[in-house]
């Protein structure tokens, strides 16, 4: 007849749950019984070799001052004798340790025999008390969850879809903007130097709609600089608001050769694109020099003592 598990009849626990304790019970007593059938830990073999080493050293000490009082404790005498008195001690051991050990596991063995028949008796009486059906209860839960459990939705909703989109693509634009008022600050900064104030507003705008698009074709000026300088500035120029981009994989070395060529004709009318493309010729001896972002920040380095727009 099946037993029935206490915890269960008094309805206090389920009874899964006291298999689950049965079964953690009978692992325990299965793991001392490995534990009894080892060889001697190595703290035990430490605590061997401890007391030898002070017997050896003890003895050895004893040896040393009764020959060395027959050579008036000559100190050279008693270093020799101490020292050939514990190789000596320890060649004795080394020859005799298989013994001490060996004696020393039959009286594990001897006086463990008790605690070990102790320990096999409480396992086979774990193992009588099982029931034999433990998996019937457990696949019978199994079926009752899995006839509660809803089926899991692998379309998203249509509406939640839009918002997550529309979300993203806010933060985007809000992002681009911010990057866009940081590249008119920076021409702001530079191009009143070597252009006049129609040139400045032509070069923000364009620069504000490469930005937005990165194969936009630019209006080029018309009018001259303000200051007579190489097109080596310019590089720079493109090139530090090139880097803070969006999407700087679209702005490749090609793409800001030819917007800035498109830009500026009349300065890049006898360069290449490929010569162009060495942005980064005399980065600091320009009036523009280059201006590497840092940390992955966007920002643009000023002179000390400059302010910033909020």
């Amino acid at each position: 007849m099946k037993k029935s598990p206490p915890a269960a009849r008094n309805g206090k626990y389920s009874e899964e749950y006291y298999y689950f304790c049965k079964e953690g019970e009978q692992n325990r007593v299965i793991t001392r019984n490995k534990d009894m059938n080892m060889e001697p830990s190595i703290k035990d073999k430490y605590i061997i070799l401890g007391f030898i080493f002070v017997a050896i050293c003890m003895i050895s000490f004893f040896i040393t001052i009764i020959i060395a009082a027959s050579f008036n404790q000559d100190n050279f005498v008693r270093l020799i004798v101490f020292v050939c008195s514990n190789l000596l001690g320890w060649l004795l051991y080394l020859s005799f340790q298989t013994v001490i050990f060996d004696t020393y596991e039959i009286y594990r063995i001897k006086f463990g025999k008790k605690e070990m028949k102790e320990i096999t008796t409480e396992t086979v009486a774990l193992q009588e008390e099982e029931p034999q059906n433990t998996i019937e209860p457990v696949t019978q839960i199994a079926e009752e969850a899995s006839s509660d459990a809803h089926p899991i939705e692998l379309n998203i909703d249509p509406k939640r879809h839009e918002e997550i989109r529309s979300s993203y693509k806010d933060e985007q634009d809000k992002e681009n903007e911010r990057r866009i008022r940081m590249v008119v600050e920076y021409i702001h900064f530079y191009m009143p130097r070597i252009a006049d104030e129609e040139t400045v507003n032509h070069v923000c705008n364009e620069v504000s709609n490469w930005m937005n698009k990165n194969n936009y074709k630019p209006k080029p000026i018309k009018r001259r600089l303000t200051q007579d300088i190489s097109n080596i500035p310019l590089r720079h120029f493109i090139w530090n608001i090139a880097e803070r981009c969006m999407y700087k994989r679209y702005y490749n070395g090609d793409n800001r050769a030819r917007f800035v060529k498109e830009l500026f004709p009349r300065e890049f009318s006898e360069t290449d694109i490929a010569t162009i493309k060495n942005f980064k010729v005399d980065p600091l001896k320009s009036p523009i020099p280059i201006d590497e972002p840092e940390d992955g920040k966007p920002d643009f380095h000023y002179p000390n003592g400059y302010l910033r727009k909020e």
